[in-house]
Formats: structure tokens, sequence, C-alpha cells
């Protein structure tokens, strides 16, 4: 009787009246609360799994967290429960309990593969780097191939100075030469600053890389929804992943429309007829009561009693 008392309090149902309720509305009731319970539960787990794995905040404060999201859910399920059966509210619960199931299913999916979403956020931060780094290598190999085509040219129109097949047509190593030389070596010393560059390119890239696949500061930067992408693009080319993922979201889609399901399966109980036949008879009386007083023939003797006093 106490865990009954319990169930009742829980879904709103009066109390004083359950050894009056019969077997049919006896079971309902349990019934409700138990479904009642089930997102619930698992929306406090939600919470508390988004707020402390996810988040990384204080178990205090997810626990917090946690709890106010389950109070959230209890009272739309509360809602569910205290509106009639329509279509209208079924289809609305079902929408709500639907987009809680997605994000139900990826926070649990988060949790099951956060081995594999990790490897996966480096190795989307990995190509970005690679993007980035290969770029500015393919910018700077175009430097380093122009400043060398440069200096090959200054270096060619020295010599030819030198052995007097062009420029002044004499072999000469002369003033002529000697600038002709002096550009060819500040073109060299170009080609080699490129080159050296390059090579700082190539040893950035290679550090930058190797930071990817080794630090924490990518995981522990990533929010929400860059894990949910993060699982999407892993569950995408993985078929094994996204079969998991999508028993998981049946499962908690279930879950959740649990309410609607329970509700929808119990019909009017011996309790409810009565209640209803309750309602119909007040309705009846205060019906008839207001014709009697608002008829001509109470307001005519009405006003000969007062003639007559």
């Amino acid at each position: 009787m106490t865990m009954l008392r319990y169930f009742a309090w829980f879904i709103g149902e009066p109390t004083e009246r359950l050894h009056r309720l019969h077997g049919s509305t006896v079971s309902r009731i349990k019934a409700y609360a138990i479904a009642v319970h089930i997102p619930v539960l698992l929306w406090f787990a939600t919470g508390y799994v988004i707020s402390s794995q996810v988040f990384r905040v204080p178990m205090a404060l997810a626990v917090v967290i946690a709890a106010g999201c389950a109070l959230l859910v209890y009272l739309v399920e509360r809602i569910v429960l205290e509106t009639p059966k329509t279509w209208c509210v079924n289809l609305a619960r079902l929408a709500i309990g639907f987009v809680i199931a997605v994000i139900g299913a990826s926070t649990v999916d988060l949790v099951m593969f956060e081995r594999e979403v990790n490897q996966q956020l480096r190795q989307v931060q990995e190509a970005s780097i690679n993007a980035s780094y290969r770029e500015a290598m393919t910018v700077q190999e175009l430097r380093v191939n122009d400043a060398k085509k440069d200096w090959n040219i200054a270096k060619a129109a020295a010599n030819c100075e030198a052995d007097g097949t062009c420029g002044s047509g004499r072999k000469s190593t002369g003033p002529i030469y000697r600038e002709l030389s002096r550009q060819a070596e500040t073109l060299r010393q170009d080609y080699v600053a490129a080159q050296l560059e390059l090579r700082k390119i190539s040893d950035a890239w290679a550090v930058a890389a190797s930071e990817a696949r080794e630090s924490t500061k990518v995981l522990e930067q990533a929010g929400l929804l860059s894990r949910i992408e993060a699982l999407h693009q892993y569950t995408v080319s993985n078929k094994s992943a996204f079969a998991t993922w999508l028993l998981f979201f049946c499962l908690v889609l279930s879950f959740e429309a649990m309410v609607i399901f329970v509700k929808i399966v119990f019909p009017e109980t011996v309790d409810d007829q009565i209640e209803r036949v309750r309602e119909q008879v007040a309705a009846y009386r205060a019906q008839a009561y207001k014709e009697a007083i608002t008829s001509p023939l109470a307001k005519a003797q009405c006003e000969l009693r007062s003639v007559y006093q």
C-alpha cells in the first residue's frame, strides 16, 4: 500500500480515495507511475552525463543540472497524463519524444563511443592542420622555384658576360661581370632563404601534426555539437556504429513515448465511468437549477411573494 500511495502521489492522484478504487484503476495508476519514471530517470542520467562528461562541470553542479532536466521531463509527462486522449496531444508528445530521443541516443553513444569520438576529433584537427600547412608548403615551394629560376638566370647572365657570348660581347670579369655576379649572389641568398623557410614550414607541420595526435587540448575544447558532429562522421563511415546508434535511438524513443503508449493502451475504467456520471449529474442539476431560477414562472412567484409580504 505504501508503494501504491507513492505511485498515486507521483502522478497526482488523490491518495485518500485509493481504498475506494477498483482493480483496473489501481493497475493503471501503477502503469502510469512506472511509465513516467522511465523518461525521468533516463533524463536524469542523460543530464548528468552531458554535464560531467561533455562539459566537464563539477559533480555537484552536474547533479543539479540532471535534477533540472528530470523535473522538466516530469512536468511534461504530467501534462500528458492530465490532458484528454486526443491525437494532437499524442502527436505533440511524440514529436517532443523524437527530439529528446535523438539527443538522448546521441548522448549515450557519445559515452559508449568516447574513444572513437576522440579519435575522430583528432583526425579532424589533424586534417585541418594538414590542409593549412599543405597550402603554405605549396605557396613556399612556388617561391623556392621562382627564386631558383631567378638565380639561375642571373648566374647564366654573369657567366655569359664572363665568356663573352652575350652582354658586352667581350670576355671580361670587369665591373659588369662583378655587378651581375653580385646580383646572382643576392638571388642565391634569396633562394637559400626560401629553402630555409620551406624547411621551417615542414618542421612546423610535423610538430603541429604530432601535437594534434597526442595533445588533449582539442578534446577539452570540443563541445557537445563538435562531438555530435564527430560522432555523425564516424557513424556515416562505419555501418556497425550506425546500426548501434540506430538501435539506441529506437530504444530511447520507445522509452520517451512510453507514457503515451500506456495511456493509449489502458481503456476507461469503472472509476472513470462513475466519475463521468457524477459530473453529468452535477451538470444536469446545475442546469436545472439555472432554468428554475431564471424561468418566467419563478420570477412571477418571487414578485407575488414580495407583494403579499
